[in-house]
């Protein structure tokens, strides 16, 4: 289907967001209608999802997406950044030995990695209590969900340690 200003200027703002995202125009879909419009014009014909064809009625949206020329297959990660802290503690240990990793606690503002993996929760909590400015009645939770005193931390594991509800300082 050939377009025109005029077509295009009777669609909703929706639909014009339809059209920009299936052409995969990007940088779009916060303008002004004007601007939308006078982008889907110069990127000429291309599928349109404003008027499904009896062809793709009661597919999914996968398979419709599937279907269209357009749609790209996904291109592999070829890179991930996160943060690993490990310290050689035993040089003349066997490989695999030699190294301690450390596991990320916070408390509040306060946040360090520590050398603390298979180590209790209320280990860590009472020899970082001043470190840390950890509160006695203060709630351990490991990835979000909160922790007994005798959990014991394994490698990847990120410790916070909450203030309980109306406490101060």
């Amino acid at each position: 289907m050939s377009e025109t200003y005029e077509t295009l200027n009777d669609m909703t703002v929706a639909q014009l967001r339809d059209i920009v995202r299936s052409r995969k125009i990007v940088g779009f879909s916060r303008k002004t209608k004007d601007l939308t419009i006078k982008a889907i014009l110069a990127a000429g014909d291309g599928p349109s999802m404003t008027k499904p064809s009896t062809a793709t009625a009661g597919k999914t949206h996968t398979q419709k997406l599937a279907e269209t020329a357009a749609v790209k297959p996904p291109t592999p990660v070829t890179a991930a950044q996160f943060k690993m802290s490990s310290v050689l503690t035993k040089p003349s240990a066997k490989v695999g030995d030699k190294t301690t990793t450390t596991i990320q606690v916070s408390c509040g503002a306060n946040s360090a990695d520590f050398p603390v993996s298979g180590k209790t929760v209320g280990a860590v909590q009472e020899f970082l209590k001043e470190v840390l400015n950890i509160d006695r009645l203060a709630e351990g939770q490991v990835a979000g969900s909160s922790v007994e005193s005798s959990y014991v931390l394994k490698e990847g594991d990120v410790l916070e340690f909450i203030k309980p509800a109306g406490s101060k300082g």
